[in-house]
């Protein structure tokens, strides 16, 4: 590779990260921050985990990753969404704490935009990685959003601690709109082709009054709307060209089976144990320290471990994730024992062995998504280049469909089970993915092109 395509990777690659980086913030926010304040007011489990539901912006952006493609381009897009999170974070400053409508109302809005920026973030990141820079991409696709995750998480609950609501509020919309200033000027293939076809028209519209044939012009415009005409009944047919390609993608069933099942079980557990460790006396401070700080960490560091683990382009995909997979059904299964034989007389104990079982399974966490959303990039660059991003946020919404679904309704099943049951229940969700990995074919997870 010549010295000026490295500088332009590494210049895409930045861009891409800090994109990531501004993409995990909203879901931080919802995912630790908001949680911990809603239950340390008293909410109950049923009603935290509710607001999961409000991820289901993300669930649909399959749907309309096409039209993203086809009408207005990635870049126009990626602008709009960041202004747009940055006013819904601006109207987050005007809310009142206590208020769980308004709460909501916020985050509805924060998930909507950040799902088109999500869409609007692959498509760029799909047309400038070459097929060896697929482990790392994704490497820092994942610690980086994971990174705005814990800037989300705990970073906002310092801040809230430091300052208040508003300015916390403040801050992030003026983070957005930085981020929205600095993408005006990313090029973008999009964005050149946007620029010259309307200087190429404006000049051949200019050529014609200097010549001063106004039948020209006249013919010129009767053609336009012909060809405007022609154009929409040509993207309409495309985006559903694009539909028909992403549904017959060789893989996708069998990904789609996968991606579905592999975050329930982790998520349930993930999600719950620290609120059930906030039940039994562990100070939020403390506790926003271990789960928005340190297991945020660790999870950034398996998903490094997993990014130089699939480096070799040899890497078979599916024995990282078997095993990984296994250790996390581990994990979650010490939470069970914990939460069956909890003990108020050996209390620091129990609490150190749920914080010890919480890290395990964020370290083990970061290692399989490193390497799913890896095996979701290599079977969606199957496709042709116009569908590739489409293909991989239609798997990226099952993903999302998959941990939302039980995410929002976890809490209903600790108050109807109780805990102890709710966790047995994640024990055997977590061995699901487990099972379609045995049998999901070889030869979609080695990253070795043939």
């Amino acid at each position: 590779m010549s010295r000026g395509a490295t500088v332009r990777t590494s210049v895409s690659l930045t861009s891409l990260g800090w994109l990531y980086l501004v993409q995990g913030i909203p879901y931080g926010l919802q995912d630790k921050f908001i949680p911990i304040q809603l239950r340390s007011r008293g909410l109950q489990y049923s009603s935290v985990s509710l607001l999961k539901a409000l991820l289901f912006p993300w669930v649909a952006k399959g749907l309309w990753a096409p039209l993203v493609e086809i009408f207005g381009g990635k870049h126009c897009w990626l602008l709009v969404s960041l202004v747009a999170l940055s006013a819904s974070a601006y109207g987050g400053s005007l809310v009142i704490p206590e208020d769980v409508f308004e709460i909501g109302c916020v985050l509805l809005s924060l998930n909507v935009f950040s799902a088109i920026q999500d869409i609007a973030v692959d498509g760029l990141a799909l047309e400038v990685l070459r097929d060896e820079h697929l482990g790392l991409g994704n490497t820092i696709q994942v610690v980086l959003y994971k990174v705005g995750c814990l800037l989300g998480g705990a970073g906002l609950t310092f801040l809230l601690d430091l300052t208040n609501w508003k300015i916390t509020f403040n801050f992030l919309a003026f983070l957005y709109l930085f981020t929205a200033a600095w993408s005006i000027h990313l090029p973008t293939s999009s964005n050149m082709f946007v620029k010259y076809s309307v200087v190429d028209k404006e000049n051949k519209r200019k050529s014609s009054f200097k010549a001063g044939n106004d039948s020209q012009v006249n013919l010129d415009s009767a053609q336009d709307m012909s060809q405007c005409k022609d154009k929409a009944e040509s993207q309409i047919k495309k985006v559903f060209g694009i539909i028909r390609e992403v549904v017959t993608t060789p893989g996708t069933g069998w990904l789609s089976l996968y991606v579905l099942l592999y975050k329930m079980g982790e998520r349930g557990a993930i999600n719950n144990m620290p609120l059930f460790l906030l039940d039994k006396g562990m100070s939020k401070h403390l506790l926003a320290f271990w789960n928005g700080s340190v297991c945020q960490g660790l999870s950034i560091l398996g998903s490094f471990y997993g990014g130089i683990t699939l480096a070799n382009k040899d890497a078979d995909i599916k024995n990282v994730l078997l095993l990984h997979s296994v250790y996390r059904v581990f994990a979650v299964l010490v939470m069970l024992v914990l939460i069956t034989l909890w003990n108020e007389h050996y209390i620091s104990i129990y609490f150190s062995s749920g914080i010890v079982s919480m890290c395990s399974l964020s370290f083990t966490s970061g290692v399989i998504s490193t390497a799913s959303f890896t095996l979701m990039m290599k079977v969606s660059r199957a496709c042709k280049g116009e569908t590739q991003a489409s293909h991989y946020s239609a798997l990226a919404s099952i993903e999302i469909a998959g941990k939302l679904v039980f995410a929002t309704l976890a809490g209903f099943v600790i108050e109807s089970v109780g805990m102890a049951s709710a966790f047995l229940t994640f024990t055997v969700l977590c061995t699901l993915p487990c099972m379609v990995l045995l049998i999901i074919p070889s030869h979609l997870c080695h990253l070795k092109n043939e």
